[in-house]
C-alpha cells in the first residue's frame, strides 16, 4: 500500500520479508525497506513456523543483504536476545 511508504521515519520496524501473496511479497517488503534506509530491519515471521514447505516461514535473511539498503541494518535476533532502540524520528 502506498502509505505504508510515506510514515514518518520509524525507530524500527518488525520485518517480515517473506515471498507471499498473503504478506508483501519479497518485493512488496523491500520497497517498505528501501523507503526508510537508515531504519534497524528487525526480522520476523521467518523460522518461526515448521513448516518447510511454506515460503511465508522460510525467507532467507542473506537473501535480503543484496535487495536492501544499507544491509547492515538488518538484525537476525535470537529469542530473548534484547536490542537496544535508538531514536531516528524527529
Amino acid at each position: 500500500m502506498p502509505d505504508h511508504l510515506n510514515l514518518p521515519t520509524p525507530d524500527a520496524i518488525f520485518f517480515d520479508f517473506s515471498d507471499s501473496q498473503w504478506h508483501f511479497t519479497l518485493e512488496g517488503a523491500v520497497k517498505i525497506a528501501n523507503a526508510y534506509p537508515d531504519t534497524p530491519l528487525l526480522l520476523c515471521h521467518w523460522g518461526s513456523v515448521d513448516s518447510p514447505d511454506f515460503v511465508e516461514f522460510n525467507g532467507n535473511p542473506e537473501d535480503l543483504k543484496d535487495l536492501v539498503k544499507n544491509p547492515e541494518r538488518i538484525y537476525v535476533l535470537a529469542p530473548g536476545e534484547p536490542f537496544i532502540l535508538k531514536k531516528l524520528s524527529k
